[in-house]
């Protein structure tokens, strides 16, 4: 398991791309049409 995460965290940090600065969040909800559809996805 601990390989498993060596490599993850290697192939992560090769594949990283540059930086900009500039990040945008988005915290608006999304409608659900089903509460059930929740779970599932």
């Amino acid at each position: 398991m601990q390989g498993v995460l060596v490599s993850l965290c290697s192939y992560l940090i090769y594949r990283q791309v540059r930086l900009t600065g500039i990040a945008f969040v988005d915290s608006s909800k999304l409608q659900v049409c089903h509460n059930l559809r929740i779970l599932r996805y």
